[in-house]
C-alpha cells in the first residue's frame, strides 16, 4: 500500500471504532438485558457483530481493496478507545435526547389520531346506540297505546281476563325481542370500549 491508502485506512478505521463503540452503546441502550441467558438475546448479538464486520469490510474494500493488515486492528482500538474516553457521555446524552424527541413525536401523533378519527367515531357510535334505544322506546310505547285503543271495547264488555292474557304474551314477546337486540349491543359498547385510553 502507499503511504497515502494506508493514512486513509488507518483513519477509516480509526472513524470505524468509533462507529462500533457508538452502535453498541445504542444497540445495549434498546437491548432488555437481564441475569438469564436466552438464545434470542444471543441471536440478536451475533446479527449485530456480524453486521458490524460487513460494515467494516466494506469500508476497507472501498479504502484498500480489503487488504487486511495487523495495523487495522490497532487503529480499530485506537478508535473505540477514543470513543470511550472522549464521546461516550456526550453521544449517551444525544441518544437520549433523540429518543425523547421520537417519544413525543410519536404520542403527538397518537393524541392527533384518537382526537380526529377514534373519538369521533365512538362518539357517532354513541349516538347512534342512544338513537337506536330511544326510537325503540317509542316504538313500544306506540304499540302499547294502539294495543290498548284496539283493545278497549274487549275491556268495555268485562273481557279482562282475555285482555290481560294478550297484554301479558305481548309484554313477554317484547321483553324477548328486546334481550335478542340487547346482546349485540352490548358487543358494540364493547367493541367502543377498546379504544378507550
Amino acid at each position: 500500500m502507499s503511504l497515502n491508502v494506508q493514512l486513509y485506512t488507518i483513519l477509516a478505521m480509526v472513524g470505524s471504532g468509533i462507529w462500533i463503540g457508538a452502535a453498541l452503546d445504542t444497540y445495549q441502550r434498546f437491548q432488555t438485558r437481564n441475569k438469564r441467558w436466552n438464545w434470542l438475546r444471543f441471536i440478536n448479538d451475533i446479527i449485530f457483530w456480524f453486521l458490524q464486520a460487513l460494515i467494516i469490510f466494506y469500508i476497507l474494500l472501498q479504502v484498500n481493496q480489503g487488504e487486511v493488515r495487523v495495523i487495522i486492528f490497532l487503529a480499530l482500538l485506537c478508535g473505540f478507545a477514543c470513543y470511550r474516553s472522549l464521546l461516550q457521555s456526550a453521544y449517551k446524552k444525544l441518544l437520549e435526547n433523540i429518543i425523547s424527541v421520537v417519544v413525543w413525536i410519536g404520542k403527538m401523533i397518537k393524541n392527533i389520531f384518537y382526537t380526529f378519527f377514534i373519538h369521533p367515531v365512538k362518539l357517532i357510535l354513541n349516538l347512534l346506540l342512544s338513537l337506536s334505544k330511544m326510537i325503540g322506546r317509542l316504538l313500544i310505547s306506540i304499540l302499547l297505546f294502539v294495543t290498548g285503543i284496539l283493545l278497549f271495547p274487549l275491556k268495555a264488555f268485562g273481557i279482562t281476563a282475555l285482555l290481560e292474557k294478550i297484554r301479558t304474551k305481548m309484554m313477554a314477546k317484547l321483553k324477548e325481542k328486546a334481550g335478542i337486540l340487547k346482546k349485540p349491543t352490548n358487543k358494540v359498547k364493547g367493541w367502543i370500549g377498546k379504544f378507550r385510553r
